[in-house]
């Protein structure tokens, strides 16, 4: 589909080499900041509250500790993730400006590395989406099976 000025539309998608150097920095101050800050995945894991905080000998105590250990822990790996996906912006603008055979293996494999956990982690929370589709899906709880078990 041609742009109103017959380019196909790339006009508005490219960006200078200043830009992306630019992007590159602020993204790496980003990962910077948040490595050294009680933000960072592996400080969030060594803030932890004992299950007698909540008080003893009643089931609601233990309840909302767990509560509290299922959201902490959730929140660790998603400070991981988003720490992840900042890096891996900062790589990939990299990429843009130099091209792919012009960064270093070190930075591509990370970069792969990256990817790969975010997939793992998509997967692990979004199971029914992404398996095979030639595997018929395996009814849940939730699955409303018409009255017929």
């Amino acid at each position: 589909m041609a742009g109103p000025n017959g380019d196909g539309g790339k006009q508005g998608l490219e960006v200078g080499e200043v830009t992306l150097l630019t992007f590159q920095t602020r993204m790496q101050k980003l990962v910077d900041e948040l490595k050294g800050s009680p933000a960072e995945h592996t400080k969030i894991g060594e803030q932890k509250v004992t299950a007698a905080s909540y008080g003893t000998g009643f089931s609601a105590a233990s309840e909302m500790h767990g509560a509290y250990e299922k959201v902490r822990t959730r929140l660790e790996e998603l400070t991981k993730i988003f720490g992840e996906t900042i890096e891996a912006m900062g790589i990939r603008a990299q990429i843009a400006h130099k091209g792919y055979d012009n960064v270093n293996q070190e930075q591509r494999d990370r970069y792969r590395q990256i990817l790969e956990t975010a997939r793992e982690d998509y997967r692990k929370q979004h199971p029914a989406e992404t398996q095979d589709p030639a595997k018929p899906a395996k009814p849940t709880a939730d699955t409303d099976s018409g009255g017929f078990s």
